[in-house]
């Protein structure tokens, strides 16, 4: 570990970037590692697949694990595993990332089956409590959430349930508004709830991500099984919960959604687009935080692209944390899929092959990996159970020089799901 460790000395090639007090310096090739959340098959440090995630996290190359419902049977079952993930982490004052998606409704990963308390999904909170009602209900949540071992919580959903001029006030889509996993049809009140959820989450110290940018509500079709179409149903009200949001302070991350939008982008869906992440998310909206994938293992992605091109194409976009789910339940249209448990070193030899092909260049994974960083390290006085919004965690850092030489290197259908 040691010298897997050392060889981050090389690394720090790129001019401003940051260090964090007691954390060792990585290489290029590491960090890419650390733009990789996994998920892993089993439910203790002794299954194969966790094996194999801890030790990439303890060569310091994966970034982070997303759990699902099968693997969480009962509250102490779960501490033990995320401690064991925590305790592999390498990098002391970055703690790697432990997320679910805990929602409430249909989806949620901790629920009274398995041992912990069923959460309301969001349009039964937004119809039936306050504002400051649903606080302390996403409180409560989200400290169970934080005393299970996750400090990442891949919600609120921010979209709308369906177009608030539709007389009708039918959902719009089925993985949306049909699951009720929206707060509302008016952009308003969904900015209120998720205001909620973000604050009661914030302030048992765990982080959060605004999903599906830039709006899955109005979509009539599922990522999971294939393209879905947005050009003819999109509408601009869909941005502005992420908008006011991202304004407030309150967004530490956002979960970008396989969209296509041929009026944006004829060619490419939103999480693989040019056109969507640096201009509008990063230059209109001034998001400077983390930007996170919505499931790769998706059909939407998995059956119209090859691996190595979605892996590129996204982080060109202008993502910073992919995520792989290794989920059969989410990849159930994608032939011959298979669930692989090395995908920290896996995606980093295949980084480290596109900048040799001059498709990436190692300034994109040192800007992805200097927001996690940020997103990652400890707020002053998170012990006490309070977190800044937006990932600015407030730790002291240092400027690091610049090197010559560099390392170039629910429901079943949504058990996979975010």
């Amino acid at each position: 570990m040691a010298k897997i460790l050392a060889l981050g000395l090389a690394g720090l090639a790129l001019a401003g970037c940051q260090t964090w007090p007691g954390q060792p310096p990585l290489t290029l090739t590491q960090k890419a590692g650390q733009m990789v959340m996994m998920g892993i098959d089993g439910t203790d440090a002794a299954s194969p697949a966790v094996q194999q995630a801890l030790a990439q996290i303890r060569a310091g190359q994966l970034g982070g694990v997303i759990l699902f419902r099968n693997n969480i049977t009962s509250p102490g079952q779960v501490q033990a595993l995320n401690a064991a993930l925590q305790a592999a982490n390498p990098l002391p004052s970055l703690p790697l990332l432990i997320a679910l998606d805990q929602e409430g409704g249909l989806v949620q990963r901790l629920r009274a089956s398995n041992g912990f308390e069923d959460t309301p999904a969001p349009e039964q909170v937004a119809a039936s409590q306050t504002p400051e009602q649903a606080y302390a209900t996403y409180r409560h949540m989200a400290s169970m959430v934080k005393d299970a071992g996750f400090n990442f919580n891949l919600g609120p959903v921010v979209d709308l349930r369906c177009d608030p001029h539709d007389e009708t006030h039918q959902p719009a889509s089925a993985v949306i508004g049909v699951l009720g996993r929206s707060f509302a049809d008016e952009p308003a009140v969904a900015e209120r709830y998720a205001t909620a959820f973000i604050r009661a989450h914030h302030d048992e110290g765990l982080l959060t991500a605004l999903k599906h940018y830039p709006g899955h509500g109005l979509a009539h079709d599922d990522s999971h099984l294939g393209l879905v179409d947005v050009t003819g149903t999109a509408q601009s009200m869909e941005l502005r919960p992420f908008r006011h949001l991202i304004r407030a302070g309150l967004a530490d991350a956002v979960l970008t959604a396989h969209l296509v939008n041929r009026r944006i982008d004829p060619d490419w869906p939103i999480t693989l687009s040019q056109k969507m992440i640096g201009p509008h998310l990063r230059e209109r909206l001034h998001f400077g935080g983390v930007v996170v994938t919505d499931d790769m293992h998706m059909g939407a992605i998995q059956k119209y692209h090859g691996e190595r091109e979605a892996l590129v194409r996204a982080i060109q976009a202008g993502n910073d944390l992919l995520v792989y789910s290794n989920s059969a339940v989410a990849a159930r249209e994608v032939p011959g899929f298979a669930p692989r448990y090395d995908m920290g070193t896996h995606v980093a030899a295949l980084v480290q092959d596109a900048i040799a092909r001059g498709e990436l260049t190692p300034q994109q994974i040192e800007a992805s990996w200097q927001r996690l960083a940020r997103l990652r390290a400890p707020a002053p006085g998170a012990a006490a159970g309070r977190q800044p919004a937006r990932g600015r965690l407030g730790v002291q850092r240092t400027r690091c020089a610049v090197s010559p030489g560099a390392d170039k290197a629910g429901q079943p259908a949504h058990n996979g799901a975010t």
